[in-house]
């Protein structure tokens, strides 16, 4: 405990130099060369939190609550720059690796792994909004209406051209698809369309088995008509390969619905705490619905919050229900946001569990030659 309250007391004391993004500035005695970033989009700082802890550079002040720090010039970075080691995907070495049965999932996960920096989530304080980067996965898929686009469902990037959602978000009773994902944003931006945010959607493919009369198999993939380019904000997330309930806390993503009594979406990311209901007792508050004739199915989680305070809600379909299951820093998709009773109710959310449909996903998203 000592230790964080000290590594916490050094950053707070490292001198603040007045300036905003953009502006020249020394880093420290050792590097006199820099520029004001945010900590999030600077290498150096964010490599020396994750190993230290906390970082050396100058402050140059705050944007609303992240950090703007005097990050070395991309000279100093070139050369300090620790270049990640080639994945290495062979046979026996991913045998090694992973016990003897591989799966395609967890080959591609060691890629994200091996080639991306952990998630910042130190910018956030006391408050539910993510913070830039937090969820590089995340997607706001838009639909075209008379008014311009319209964000309703959310999903999360896979690889560098698949995002996977939920099948309701694309077989929709009016027939209206989504056209583009908008990806590495927290503020949700224009109902028009942004080369540097948007892409198109080339393709859909929705998992054989969906119907609309229930609830089941409520999963989909869209294609993105390009490979689009990773970075600190804009990441693929690893998919969750276990058929057991994670033991640890989930976190649910988007930006949906924030009242239960008005049709207001949020601009911003929104995220919040969840855990996992049993199946037993997510089915029997389900009770018999119509559209759940065989009840909760073993495909399917349910995570809720006891007291009702946090909960998806309409706009968050399709998006993440993620977890850090793993100490390497980075989220899992554990489900995808299917369906609810309401709005911040006390009976659990369900989600698609993605590990029931990995078979699927890789069949599509990374096919064996």
């Amino acid at each position: 405990m000592m230790h964080h309250v000290l590594s916490l007391l050094f950053m707070f004391l490292i001198v603040v130099v007045a300036g905003d993004v953009g502006d020249r500035c020394r880093p420290n005695n050792e590097v006199t060369v820099g520029v004001c970033k945010l900590v999030t989009e600077c290498f150096e700082a964010i490599r020396a939190i994750q190993e230290r802890e906390s970082h050396n550079f100058q402050r140059c002040g705050f944007s609303g609550l992240t950090e703007i720090v005097c990050c070395p010039s991309d000279r100093y970075t070139l050369i300090h720059k620790t270049t990640p080691k080639p994945v290495q995907t062979s046979t026996v070495l991913t045998e090694k690796k992973f016990g003897g049965n591989v799966r395609i999932s967890d080959i591609e996960c060691q890629k994200i792994v091996d080639s991306s920096l952990p998630p910042l989530g130190l910018h956030i304080i006391g408050g539910e909004t993510a913070s830039n980067g937090e969820f590089p996965h995340m997607a706001a898929l838009g639909y075209d209406t008379a008014e311009g686009l319209k964000f309703q469902c959310g999903g999360s990037l896979i690889s560098d051209q698949y995002i996977l959602t939920a099948a309701h978000c694309v077989e929709t009773l009016d027939d209206v698809k989504p056209s583009i994902a908008r990806l590495g944003v927290v503020d949700i931006g224009e109902n028009s369309f942004n080369p540097e945010t948007d892409v198109n959607v080339s393709n859909i493919i929705v998992h054989p088995q969906y119907g609309r009369k229930n609830k089941y198999n409520d999963i989909a993939l869209l294609r993105l008509d390009r490979r689009v380019s990773l970075s600190s904000n804009l990441n693929p997330v690893c998919l969750y390969t276990q058929e057991d309930d994670p033991k640890v806390a989930l976190t649910i993503t988007g930006w949906g619905k924030t009242s239960t009594s008005r049709d207001t979406n949020s601009a911003l990311l929104l995220k919040a705490n969840v855990t996992v209901v049993e199946t037993s007792k997510c089915s029997a508050l389900y009770g018999t619905w119509r559209r759940l004739p065989d009840g909760i199915a073993r495909t399917q989680i349910c995570a809720g919050d006891e007291q009702g305070r946090f909960d998806t809600c309409q706009g968050d379909s399709g998006g993440p229900l993620q977890a850090l299951t793993s100490p390497d820093g980075q989220y899992r998709l554990i489900g995808v946001t299917s369906f609810g009773r309401g709005c911040a109710s006390t009976v659990p959310g369900v989600y698609t569990r993605v590990a029931s449909y990995l078979d699927w996903i890789e069949g599509v998203v990374w096919p064996r030659r």
